[in-house]
């Protein structure tokens, strides 16, 4: 007995036809990936002298000062070298104010905070 062969049924499909994740989320600014981002990392690296912009100890990371995801551009004007520990630090307060769902002001994103309390009675007292 011989075998036959059956001709395939199913087509290719052609790549122009699949939306890629920026045309489904529009407004959502892409990351700089390749050589192009790694050129841009060490062009900010250069930029900050190799010093965490929040404490000054050497820093690592290239970080967005406002993120993405609240609206910031992907330009080295937005883009600063902090040290693991400030990166994290930072990290887990947009994480923070992410889940919360309300857009909080950039000094909130920067780590800046308000006058406490007990601030505001001292400067009362003086």
């Amino acid at each position: 007995m011989k075998l036959v062969t059956l001709k395939p049924r199913l087509g290719t499909i052609g790549t122009s036809r699949v939306q890629t994740l920026q045309s489904v989320r529009p407004g959502i600014v892409e990351r700089k990936r390749g050589s192009a981002g790694v050129k841009e990392r060490e062009s900010i690296k250069r930029r900050d002298c190799g010093v965490c912009q929040s404490c000054g100890r050497l820093g690592r990371v290239v970080d967005h000062i406002v993120p993405l995801w609240a609206g910031g551009s992907d330009d080295e004007s937005n883009k600063q070298l902090l040290c693991d520990s400030c990166h994290d630090a930072k990290t887990k307060r947009e994480a923070t104010q992410r889940a919360g769902g309300g857009q909080k002001s950039t000094a909130f994103l920067l780590g800046h905070r308000a006058p406490s309390h007990a601030d505001k009675k001292s400067h009362i007292s003086n």
